[in-house]
């Protein structure tokens, strides 16, 4: 055995162990970081009202409350409108008992609002009614769907833009952006089909919700494609990692941000894939409403990844990925591999 055979072995080998290692330690420490204690932090409530009872509601809230951010609000309408503008998780009037939320936003953010008010409502001898403005559909009432559709699309194009740039490095950059495009086209229009055709799970135009789908799908797939092309096969687990794992734990869908560690609120002011799932949320739930600043930091990291790929355009091989093409070519190599790491 020669010594660049022994030396291709090694780096089968190291790739071979290395990437269910990332997983082991990745997967885990991201979504147990987010889910294991979810707690109020700097959750934005409203107490309605401008008389003397509703500012000492709002007074004793602001100074006893942990986590919770108290501000007061005119009247009725004026805590109806920041509930559906995701200015406030909770609007509460003291003097009907009415709690206005938006389930749409976050089960549970609502419920710690509900819980929240819910003490103040019995303490002043008040039955507390709910008034939802932005309610969850009948077929999802988790409200989990749309993050679900959601990982599809990232899943679909980050695929798509790896294996373009595996199997066809020597296709012109243009050719292999516009494969990335089309199988992003069709991913989003099969995670539609689902979210709005087959299970009828979401109300409203279904053609914004594929419009961001696509997006999602798009910029998964060229900073992927831009990535390999740039450092080779090392990429799926950038990938993996920042669009995948850190892009659906800092969406704010698995977890509300304002009761997530800091961690992933910064997290999500800067990964693309995050922000497309907030996006999503946005035209799933509520008009659209807020999605400017998603879509900018998608077209970002879209753009840098084009920069990348024009960088990139004369280069015919993909670092590192010789090392595949001899594992078709020399089957010892392959056999001396598995016996070295089962030794």
């Amino acid at each position: 055995m020669t010594t660049n055979d022994r030396l291709a072995r090694r780096r089968i080998v190291t790739g071979v162990l290395m990437l269910p290692l990332f997983f082991l330690i990745a997967l885990p420490g991201l979504f147990l970081g987010l889910l294991h204690s979810p707690a109020p932090h700097e959750v934005e409530v409203a107490v309605i009202g401008t008389g003397p009872q509703a500012q000492t509601v709002a007074n004793q809230l602001a100074a006893h409350a942990k986590g919770f951010e108290v501000q007061t609000l005119s009247d009725a309408d004026a805590g109806r409108n920041a509930v559906q503008d995701r200015e406030v998780r909770a609007a509460y009037d003291p003097a009907t008992g009415d709690l206005y939320v938006a389930s749409a936003g976050s089960v549970q953010a609502t419920e710690a609002g509900r819980a929240l008010f819910a003490a103040v409502a019995q303490a002043g001898g008040t039955a507390l009614q709910v008034r939802d403005v932005v309610p969850l559909p009948t077929a999802d009432r988790l409200g989990t769907s749309a993050l679900y559709i959601g990982i599809g699309a990232i899943v679909g194009g980050f695929l798509s833009g790896l294996i373009v740039a595996m199997i066809a490095p020597g296709l012109r950059v243009r050719t292999q952006v516009s494969v990335v495009a089309v199988m992003s086209v069709v991913v989003a229009g099969i995670e539609t089909f689902y979210g709005w055709v087959l299970f009828d799970i979401f109300p409203g135009n279904a053609a914004a919700g594929a419009a961001v789908l696509a997006g999602i799908a798009l910029v998964a797939g060229v900073v992927t494609l831009a990535g390999t092309r740039l450092i080779g096969p090392a990429m799926v687990m950038v990938s993996i990692l920042l669009l995948v794992l850190c892009g659906v734990t800092a969406s704010g869908l698995p977890v509300p941000l304002d009761m997530a560690p800091a961690f992933y609120n910064w997290m999500h002011d800067v990964l693309p894939t995050a922000r497309g799932l907030s996006a999503l949320r946005s035209v799933c739930y509520f008009d659209g409403e807020g999605v400017g600043v998603d879509l900018l930091v998608m077209a970002a990291w879209g753009l840098a990844a084009m920069v990348v790929l024009a960088v990139t355009r004369k280069k015919v091989a993909v670092p590192g990925n010789g090392a595949f093409g001899n594992l078709g070519a020399d089957e010892a190599v392959v056999a001396g591999a598995a016996a070295s790491a089962s030794a």
